[in-house]
């Protein structure tokens, strides 16, 4: 169902870390991000990593979408902080900006934007560098090649 939607869920964290591999079509954009909100109410997470490097190009519905029916619900959460990493797609940098400046009024997190993933791990972590060291290890044992599968630590 999420076959573009790559998740890791590191629960002594409360962290939910998400990346999206392949293609993206409107329904597959939304479902994923509905399970995304479900996964942060169902495990009560607080920690956000969002690598939006290798999204597609996101279309005018999905940005309306976003900022008109998501952010609201995402705002309801116990989000406290959520590390971005930055599109390498100046077309979905704007997206991001975009969307983030609707979501200002509903939004209370604290949110940081990174050009990789280990210093957006370091900066959730507070410095953890064995706990940073090991999410990677398992990401990387997991989704070598970006193979979509789904990684979640329930433990």
């Amino acid at each position: 169902m999420f076959n573009s939607l790559l998740t890791q869920l590191e629960p002594s964290l409360q962290l939910l870390r998400w990346d999206w591999h392949g293609s993206l079509t409107t329904g597959s954009f939304q479902a994923a991000f509905e399970h995304l909100l479900h996964e942060s109410r169902r495990y009560h997470v607080t920690r956000w990593l969002a690598d939006v490097s290798h999204l597609p190009l996101v279309g005018t519905d999905e940005q309306a979408w976003l900022s008109e029916n998501w952010l609201p619900r995402f705002a309801a959460l116990q989000v406290q902080e959520v590390a971005l990493v930055l599109p390498v797609s100046l077309h979905n940098q704007l997206v991001v900006e975009s969307v983030l400046a609707d979501g200002r009024r509903h939004i209370r997190a604290d949110i940081q934007f990174f050009s990789d993933v280990p210093a957006a791990l370091d900066w959730l972590t507070a410095a953890d560098t064995p706990l940073v060291e090991r999410l990677e290890r398992e990401w990387q044992r997991h989704f070598r090649g970006g193979q979509p599968s789904r990684l979640d630590r329930a433990g």
